[in-house]
């Protein structure tokens, strides 16, 4: 039933239903990541931990007019109860989908994350603008055993895939939910690594560790011709 549903809405709203090309790189490197079963167990705690909390609410509001005889107030507040019913229905439901959408697509050169159920985005970022990677971890997902990647983009650069947004400032994608975080930042820092030029995150050709090259080098080549001129004067007024 559920997934009738879900393929008759993402028609409704003419969403992707196949996983998302991959960006550029080479076709072998191709790898599609996908979030964790877990993932999904910890959004849905979430989103039922909200639901609840708010019901709680609602059900005190009721029992309190309930008991002060306030037919009328009580009377709205409860019929208010169906569309929460409804928006709690409709959360669920978009939290499945979100998890059954969310792609991320992995490759020698560039990275794609798609995410969103009722509003897709799609997000590529290649590997020359990437300034920072980080793994990150809260205490709900470390009881479930996820980590959350998040990509940091410089902002302006060229070489920019379709799909990245806006110029002149950095962007971030986040790969939520997988459980091996730390070895996809390892093969992300390898192909950072492999870039001809290197890929910054203080690689050695960065300003900061390139050797220092001396100024003015044809100065530099004129004053040792001169040194080597005075010291053979030297040695002729010695002999």
């Amino acid at each position: 039933m559920y997934e009738s549903l879900r393929d008759s809405l993402l028609r409704l709203v003419k969403a992707p239903t196949e996983p998302p090309e991959a960006p550029a790189g080479t076709h072998a490197s191709v790898e599609v990541l996908r979030a964790s079963p877990r993932f999904l167990t910890y959004r849905i705690l979430v989103l039922s931990l909200l639901v609840g909390f708010v019901g709680a609410i609602g059900l005190v509001v009721l029992l309190v007019l309930a008991l002060a005889r306030e037919w009328v107030g009580f009377t709205v507040f409860a019929a208010l109860l169906v569309p929460f019913a409804v928006l709690s229905f409709v959360g669920f439901f978009l939290v499945r989908v979100d998890y059954d959408m969310r792609y991320y697509v992995v490759t020698d050169r560039s990275l794609r994350v798609r995410e969103g159920a009722w509003t897709v985005r799609e997000m590529t970022i290649t590997y020359a603008n990437v300034q920072n990677l980080q793994v990150e971890q809260g205490p709900l997902e470390r009881i479930f055993g996820i980590w959350n990647l998040r990509v940091d983009t410089a902002g302006g650069g060229g070489g920019a895939e379709k799909g990245e947004q806006g110029s002149g400032r950095g962007h971030r994608v986040v790969l939520a939910g997988i459980e091996n975080a730390h070895a996809v930042r390892d093969q992300l820092l390898e192909c950072l690594r492999a870039r001809p030029g290197g890929a910054g995150l203080g690689d050695p050709d960065d300003e900061e560790h390139a050797p220092r090259r001396a100024p003015f080098p044809a100065l530099i080549g004129v004053l040792r011709e001169v040194r080597e001129a005075a010291a053979a004067l030297h040695r002729s007024a010695a002999g």
